[in-house]
Parts: structure tokens; sequence; C-alpha cells
């Protein structure tokens, strides 16, 4: 029982027939002014993809109370009133970065892979396929560059947005209507992906067409596209295997697609105890995430195969996979000569990305960035 709890429980003449009785009543007031004191505030939480997608569940189901499980425990002097508007009730897919950055949401998940022109450092992952399938070690690298390189710290603060953590995804896999054994097979076929997934798409010799997530069911449904590259999550939370009764496991890799971010007025607004909390959970939720994705992979394909009888789930060879690998254009160092035209620090980038995960024992196919 706490001290607030046992003086509520207090005998009434207890406290009026001795000193205690005045202790236990000043105690008392003390916690009735402490419970006035606690300050709430209201906070929205958005995203454009639903709640059957497990980066945006774990935001609901995960980052919410845990914001206030350690307020609590830091003193209880905050507490956050969330308003939620995931599934694109508040913005689109198109419209991530700036809807936070507008104000529309305080904090938000963020479509990095598709704002290439508003954060053109942050694409590096997009351009260095097939590096490793592990997103727990992807997200430490990007989380760590973006502590310490100024470079991408401007990026995001131009959009008047703090970054607040990354979400990389499970690795990328093959989904059609069609059988795929051999890189071949995809030569001319339409293929979907988000964002600079194209790149990966067009190194097989197929026709990219860049689609979110929400969007790649109706577009295989109506022959706009023959398939996609693109995460298994992401096929079981929207369905998309019914369309796709083809499944190849190819492991092209994984990268950081998306971030948590905040308002950045709405952040300077916040009590300094509430930005720490903030951002301690934040990158807990990327670890989370992480580790969640690696346990539960083998489970999507199961469901895959479970709702729908007819999938066929094969693994494209290794020496099918180096070949698409290999065949790729340098993606890597193309972005880096591209962006530095521009005038932006891209190669340094590129290596710090690079370095990073082979520091943490990631040996790729292609060293991107030589």
């Amino acid at each position: 029982m706490t001290t607030c709890e046992s003086t509520r429980a207090a005998p009434s003449g207890l406290m009026k027939r001795s000193i205690g009785g005045l202790a236990v009543i000043a105690a008392a007031a003390f916690c009735a002014m402490s419970a006035q004191a606690q300050t709430t505030i209201k906070l929205t939480i958005a995203a454009s993809h639903p709640t059957t997608l497990p980066w945006v569940a774990l935001m609901q189901n995960y980052f919410e109370p845990e914001v206030n499980k350690r307020l609590a425990e830091a003193g209880n002097r905050y507490q956050v009133e969330w308003n939620r508007g995931y599934g694109g009730t508040l913005y689109k897919a198109n419209a991530t970065l700036t809807s936070i950055g507008d104000g529309i949401t305080d904090i938000g998940w963020v479509f990095s892979s598709v704002e290439g022109s508003r954060l053109p450092l942050s694409q590096v992952g997009n351009y260095t396929p097939a590096v490793t399938g592990d997103p727990v070690i992807v997200m430490e690298v990007v989380n760590e560059m973006n502590d310490t390189m100024p470079a991408l710290q401007k990026e995001w603060d131009r959009n008047n947005v703090v970054f607040l953590t990354s979400t990389a995804m499970d690795t990328l896999h093959l989904f059609t209507n069609f059988p795929v054994s051999a890189v071949t097979d995809l030569k001319g076929k339409k293929i979907g992906g988000a964002g600079a997934i194209g790149p990966v798409v067009a190194g097989a010799g197929a026709t990219p067409i860049n689609a979110p997530a929400p969007d790649m069911y109706n577009n295989v449904a109506t022959g706009l596209m023959d398939g996609a590259v693109t995460i298994t999550s992401v096929v079981a939370g929207t369905k998309l295997y019914e369309v796709t009764p083809y499944v190849t496991k190819v492991d092209m890799g994984t990268f950081a697609a998306g971030a948590l971010a905040f308002n950045k007025d709405r952040w300077k607004d916040m009590p300094q105890e509430v930005r720490d909390v903030v951002r301690a959970v934040s990158r807990d939720y990327s670890r989370k995430f992480g580790q969640t994705t690696n346990e539960r992979m083998d489970g999507w394909f199961a469901l895959i195969q479970k709702e729908n009888p007819k999938a066929v789930v094969t693994t494209l060879s290794d020496a099918e996979r180096t070949k698409w690998i290999v065949n790729m254009p340098n993606v890597g160092a193309e972005w880096a000569q591209a962006a530095t035209a521009k005038g932006l620090p891209a190669q340094e980038v590129l290596t710090a990305y690079m370095d990073g995960l082979r520091a943490k024992g990631i040996k790729p196919v292609r060293d991107w960035d030589r």
C-alpha cells in the first residue's frame, strides 16, 4: 500500500485524537496536492498505415502505454492523453513528413523511403540492397548515424521535425501471381515496390512500379502489377497473398524504411522530463520491433500458407540470388555520385552506413561503397 493509499485508509477518529493524526491529515493534503499537480499533456499520434501492420500496432500497444508507465515511475508529474490517428485517418503515405512538420499530428510515423526529395541522405539504406536481413542491426546503425552526423540531423530539422528512432522492416521477398525459379522469370514483368525498392526490381529485368503497401493488393488484382518485392509482414497484414500465391524467398535485405518523428515546435514546448522519456521509449520501441520481427518471420509464412492453401512457397537458389545482386548496377555508388553533385555529403553517409554494418559483423555480397 502506498503512502497516499494508507492515508486515505486511516480512521478519522484517530486523526482527531492524536498528534499523529495531524501528521496523517498533512500527508493526506500533500497527496491531494500531488494528484492535482499532475499535468496532462494531450498529444496526437498517427500513421499512414493501419494497426494490422506490426510497426504501427507497436506504436499503439507498446509506445503509448510505455511512455505513460515511465512518466508515472519518474514521479507521476506528467501523463499523456493520446489522440490516435492511425490507418491514414489524418494523412496518407505520400504526406507523412509534411503532416508532422505542419503539426497535423504531434508525433507520427514517417515513411522516409518515399521522401527522397526532402530526406535525400536518409535514403542511403534504400540504395544498398541485400546487405543484411536483420532489422535490429540496421536500426542500430541508422540511429547511431542520426545521433552523430550533423548532415542527417539537419535534413530532419529543416522539415520542422525531430527524429526519434528508425524503423527497419523484415527482409524483402518476392510475391507474384506467376511462378519464379530463376531471375530471368522476372524479365518484363511489372513488379511493385515502395519508394527506392525500384532499383532492386529493375536489377532483375522487371519493370518497377512505385506502390506503397496499402495499394499493392488492388494493383495486382486489377492487373497494374504482376507482383511485388516487399516485406512479409505487409503481405500478411494486407492479405496480398490472396492475389500473389507464388511466394519466393529471396532475402533482398532490410533497410530503414521509416522513422518515428515529432513536430519540432511541439517538441520545444514539451517538458524536458517528457522529452527524455519519449526518446528513451522510442529507442526501445525500435529494438522491440526488430526483435519481434525476427521472431515472427516463420509465423508470417505459415500464416500465408494457412490462409491461402494455394500458396506455393519456394526459395530462390543462392546462385540465382547472387546473380540478381551482382547484375544490379552499383546503385549505392550511383546514388552517392548524384547526391554529391548536388552538394550533399552522400559518400560520407554511404561509407558510414556500410562501415557501421561491417563493424557489427555483416559481410555483404557487394560493398556498395567501394
